[in-house]
């Protein structure tokens, strides 16, 4: 840390720096990038007011919001700039997978037209990576080193290999988000294996030169490279034009007639 920025903090009483206007403007000298404010602050419009008058992006967390609370909380800052991502969270620690709210995030979404995320207090990856699935384009997960650390937040928190773990499911979902498939080029690159588990019609029984053919001597079966199953029901009644053995796959070329 910078001896200037140490200054700073010095000079500010410890209880008196989070949340505060102090804290703000120091954040503003370290040139953060951007600020988080936490759910306990939605209705601090003073404090919002003052970081909004940075110009800098805000991720605004709603845990403990109402609608009308979280309404004018977007509006303060909004009368600055609309750069806010809003976070849909749910204040409890470990948060039940029901309790986690991702139609709220949605609907947050839909009512101020922002960007949202997740602040995700469950103690599993499994709702951040819903929560992507979705569009949250912002996380936020608790991280320890250990869960056996002192501290409220540790038990709750994700260790080293499970925020890896994170990281690398969010990458993940991204890459499937952003990588639409064309269906009908798939089956194209996927012909020989349509080939090889696909079916097509056969025969059940010697079938002699001349005979019309009726559902009863035949049947369908792997592979899929003669008549395709799907026209068995065209394949009856039609008539043969040599002899076909037992469990032969039928070809047009067998047949007379359309």
């Amino acid at each position: 840390m910078p001896a200037s920025t140490q200054n700073i903090w010095r000079l500010l009483p410890l209880k008196s720096i989070r949340f505060s206007h102090e804290v703000v403007e120091l954040l503003a000298q370290v040139e953060v990038a951007r600020y988080k404010v936490g759910s306990g602050e939605i209705t601090n419009l003073p404090m919002l007011e003052v970081i909004a008058q940075t110009g800098k992006p805000v991720i605004l967390s709603s845990g403990m919001s109402t609608w009308a609370e979280l309404d004018a909380a977007v509006e303060t800052i909004r009368k600055c700039h609309g750069r806010i991502t809003l976070l849909q969270c749910t204040s409890e620690y470990p948060c039940p997978y029901e309790e986690v709210g991702l139609n709220v995030m949605l609907a947050m979404r839909d009512r101020y037209s922002l960007p949202v995320g997740l602040s995700d207090h469950t103690l599993t990856n499994y709702a951040a990576f819903a929560a992507v699935a979705l569009g949250a384009t912002v996380i936020e997960k608790h991280f320890t080193f250990s869960r056996l650390m002192y501290g409220s937040d540790a038990r709750h928190s994700l260790e080293p290999e499970e925020f890896a773990d994170l990281v690398r499911g969010i990458r993940a979902i991204e890459a499937i988000l952003t990588h639409p498939v064309d269906k009908d080029a798939l089956a194209m690159r996927l012909r020989p294996m349509k080939e090889i588990f696909e079916k097509s019609v056969v025969t059940v029984v010697d079938i002699p030169a001349g005979t019309v053919l009726d559902e009863s001597m035949l049947a369908v079966k792997k592979p899929g490279t003669g008549i395709p199953a799907a026209r068995l029901p065209e394949v009856i009644g039609r008539v043969t034009c040599r002899d076909i053995p037992a469990d032969s796959l039928l070809r047009e070329e067998d047949l007379v007639g359309p």
